[in-house]
């Protein structure tokens, strides 16, 4: 993915514009290298597809569990089982979730983000919940929104929800796990998400009254293949070998900051066609897919207990800096995905260029506001979050000495 800020950054440095010294990856995959071979013997010796639809009925409660290939393609299908025309989206997520809109042919309504904060809440979706309708509430980063508040107004307003938790897996509010609340719920299992199986998105069913199970398991809008995802085994052991701290510091990071200075193509307007071509949609989730996911999951909780330790080093690291965070009291801290700040006393391309001359990568994510440009203005709140916010790393095999690190050197700047 083509990272804007650092192409507005890059214009003003010279020579090489990062130092090894300091370098921490954005992310680095829960998937290791032994992972990939025994999930694969497991998937020729076992049947793990139905093994992980089991496990996630017994953490979901749900029993109508659904596998699609990917969390975008997951949406555009369910979206295609609904005679509704009109989808409510929030202005500041990703980008893949308005791809899926159009492809099911939806008419698209936006809603800003909360003031200060990055998800888009019940007092923001109340002004477009109106009858017939589908709302999308998304958490964000792992960030959980008033979800309960959202899908009250939805009842009332008589309409359908899609909870988007791709970003959220296993992250519980108030004890219930995020995507067992709208009337379907959405998890991801791609490459970026917290157990990722190169791509894939499980689909849970909570409420069987509004959609037609069989429809779904069926969708029309692509022809979908069943196939070994060979290609995508080796890139995630090349992207092991690629973020490991040596090889990230001092050959992935500079290619990847060289291909920043140049600017990103433009959007690609006619989206149909691709999505027929494009493994996103139609490539099933497989087996092999399955057996990593339940390796990971056999670890799930010392993940989990990993990521808490770094939320809490950052917690307590940026407390009492001029640093703003997004975490809202009560929160499921090992349900967080990214660690997301901002300067608010600096713009965000000052601070990407100091940073990188302290040999710090910082990641950036949805840097545009999904509706049109002309559009922004009626967006301010997520149009401030896609011009400021900041990503730091969650991810296992972050050591909490240079998590606490990164966080101490942020405050510095």
């Amino acid at each position: 993915m083509r990272i804007e800020a650092y192409f507005e950054v890059l214009q003003y440095v010279k020579g090489r514009p990062c130092p090894h010294r300091s370098i921490i990856a954005p992310n680095r995959l829960e998937l290791g290298q032994k992972d990939l071979l025994t999930a694969f013997i497991k998937s020729t010796t076992s049947r793990p597809l139905l093994e992980l639809r089991e496990k996630l009925q017994i953490m979901t409660g749900r029993d109508k569990i659904l596998f699609a290939p990917s969390c975008r393609a997951a949406i555009a299908f369910i979206l295609s089982t609904w005679s509704q025309t009109e989808v409510v989206l929030p202005a500041y997520t990703c980008s893949v979730v308005k791809e899926a809109a159009r492809i099911a042919k939806k008419n698209i309504i936006y809603v800003d983000a909360a003031k200060n904060g990055l998800n888009a809440t019940s007092k923001e979706f109340e002004k477009e919940a109106r009858p017939g309708r589908i709302l999308i509430p998304t958490h964000i980063y792992g960030i959980p929104t008033d979800i309960e508040a959202i899908c009250n107004l939805a009842r009332i307003r008589n309409c359908l929800t899609i909870e988007d938790a791709a970003a959220a897996f296993g992250s519980r509010r108030k004890g219930r796990m995020l995507g067992t609340f709208g009337d379907v719920g959405v998890i991801s299992f791609e490459r970026s998400k917290r157990l990722p199986a190169f791509r894939g998105a499980a689909i849970i069913v909570n409420n069987e009254k509004v959609i037609d199970i069989e429809k779904l398991k069926s969708p029309g809008l692509v022809k979908i293949e069943y196939k070994l995802p060979v290609r995508e085994s080796m890139f995630a052991a090349f992207y092991n070998l690629a973020t490991s701290p040596w090889i990230y510091g001092h050959i992935t990071l500079p290619y990847l900051l060289e291909t920043y200075r140049r600017p990103a193509e433009t959007e690609q307007q006619d989206i149909l066609p691709e999505a027929s071509r494009n493994p996103f949609y139609t490539r099933d989730f497989h087996s092999y897919q399955a057996a990593l996911v339940l390796k990971m999951l056999e670890r799930f909780d010392k993940i989990r207990a990993r990521i808490k330790e770094l939320v809490y080093i950052y917690e307590q690291t940026l407390k009492d800096s001029p640093l703003m965070t997004f975490i809202p009291p009560e929160y499921d801290r090992a349900g967080l995905l990214r660690y997301p700040i901002a300067f608010t006393a600096s713009e965000r391309s000052q601070i990407l260029r100091k940073a990188l001359a302290q040999g710090l990568f910082l990641e950036t994510n949805y840097e545009q506001p999904l509706p049109e440009r002309a559009d922004w203005d009626q967006f301010p709140n997520a149009r401030w979050a896609a011009q400021n916010v900041i990503l730091l790393p969650l991810y296992a095999r972050l050591s909490t000495e240079r998590a606490k690190s990164l966080a101490k050197e942020l405050v510095r700047l």
